[in-house]
This record gives structure tokens, sequence and C-alpha cells, in this order.
């Protein structure tokens, strides 16, 4: 008996020095939060610059092919910056929606992590 006494207060002891505190756990979900939205982010720009760069590419391609059509040859070439500015234009915008809804969903995240702390 003199001996499981000290046992299971150590027992004790080293459970209660295992189990996080709210506050460590909502500071690991806000971590863990940030660190996905940090991916989305990344992920945004990476499809902004894949767009961006398949429509330079198809915009070259059409103008290597206009350049060689003596009269037609500007106006194809006008009408492919545009639409090279608008493909941009539209990559930009679903860029700006993905970090938008990245941004609110680590918000509504962090409010939950903060509600279920308290």
């Amino acid at each position: 008996m003199k001996l499981l006494l000290p046992l299971m207060l150590g027992a004790t002891l080293a459970l209660s020095a295992q189990i996080p505190t709210k506050e460590e756990l909502k500071a690991k979900a806000d971590a863990a939060v940030d660190t996905e939205k940090s991916k989305a982010d990344v992920k945004a720009e990476e499809a902004k610059a894949k767009a961006d760069q398949k429509a330079a590419a198809a915009k070259a391609k059409v103008d290597a092919k206009a350049g060689a059509v003596p009269m037609a040859g500007d106006k194809v070439k006008a009408a492919t910056a545009k639409g090279e500015d608008k493909a941009k234009a539209g990559a930009d915008k679903a860029k700006g929606k993905t970090k938008k809804g990245a941004e609110k969903g680590a918000t509504k995240a962090k409010a939950v992590t903060e509600k279920v702390a308290k």
C-alpha cells in the first residue's frame, strides 16, 4: 500500500500534465486554420499564374498565325490582346474570390474555436 499511493499520485500528476489547456487547443486550432488559409492563398496565386500563362501562350500562338495575313493580322492581334486582358481580369477576379472565401472561412473557424474555448 505504501508503494501504491505514491505511484497513483505520480500517475495522476502525469495525466494532468498531458492534458492541454483550452488556450493551447485554441492556439493549435488557430495555427491550423492559418496554415490552411496560407495554402489556399498559394494555390490561388498558382492558379492565376497558370491562367495568365495560358492566356499569353494562346495570344502568342494566334498572333503568330495572324502575322502571315497582311491586312487582317493587325485586327486579329488587337482582338487577341483584348481577349488576353479579359482572361487575365477573369483570373484576377477568381483569385480574389478564392482569397476572400479563404479569409471568410478562416474567420468563421476561428470564431468557432473561440466559442468552444470559452
